[in-house]
């Protein structure tokens, strides 16, 4: 089971993921929402860089214009570009043909709708990432229906990641239901909006793999 840990906003909190076993690292990088989470390209830069090998490196952006998913891409390097907004089938196949980087793409999971627009990215994203839709079009913090989440995972060919409300708590309830390739949180390991929680961060990874 697979393990990203997102919404990190310091090299430390970057690091004690990587050494309690995530295996892919986020940074939300100039989205159109107020959040402590969200930082600049640069100070994203410096926290990708910082990833020890081995763990991948993920910039979460929303935008529905490749020059701008271009620019973030250039200055941050990350190992994926994960597009979590309301980017078209189209956009995705562009940036997929444009950047030397896994591309990753988020659903927001409202209805059986949620399962053709899964299955229409799945053929241009190199993943998928299942999320709970919330008016700013970043985390809600909250689970969202996860049977039609586990419909999506047994009808798209690519690897699907569960997020939404995930915690230490019902991961292992999530992983259960959906049978996903991997989990991400970002709300349910903080001590406070943008910076994350050791124990908490401990309990979430040894939970999702079974430790």
């Amino acid at each position: 089971m697979k393990v990203k840990i997102c919404g990190n906003t310091t090299v430390e909190d970057a690091l004690l993921a990587a050494r309690l076993g995530a295996d892919a690292i986020g940074v939300i990088v100039d989205i159109p929402v107020q959040s402590p989470r969200n930082i600049g390209p640069v100070r994203a830069r410096e926290i990708l860089a910082s990833i020890p090998p081995g763990v991948e490196g993920v910039a979460v952006v929303i935008s529905e214009r490749l020059e701008e998913v271009q620019r973030i891409y250039d200055i941050t390097r990350p190992d994926v570009m994960q597009l979590h907004g309301l980017e078209s089938v189209e956009l995705v196949g562009e940036v997929k043909a444009t950047l030397p980087c896994a591309v990753w793409k988020a659903v927001h999971v409202r209805g059986e709708e949620s399962v053709r627009e899964a299955a229409a990215y799945s053929r241009v994203a190199d993943a998928l990432l299942l999320d709970t839709p919330s008016a700013g079009l970043g985390g809600s913090g909250k689970a969202h229906d996860w049977a039609i989440s586990r419909r999506i995972v047994e009808v798209v060919q690519v690897p699907v990641f569960l997020a939404g409300g995930l915690t230490p708590g019902n991961v292992r309830g999530g992983i259960e239901a959906v049978k996903p390739h991997g989990v991400d949180v970002v709300s349910g390991v903080e001590r406070e909006q943008g910076r994350k929680d050791p124990r908490k961060l401990e309990l979430f990874v040894k939970r999702a793999k079974g430790l």
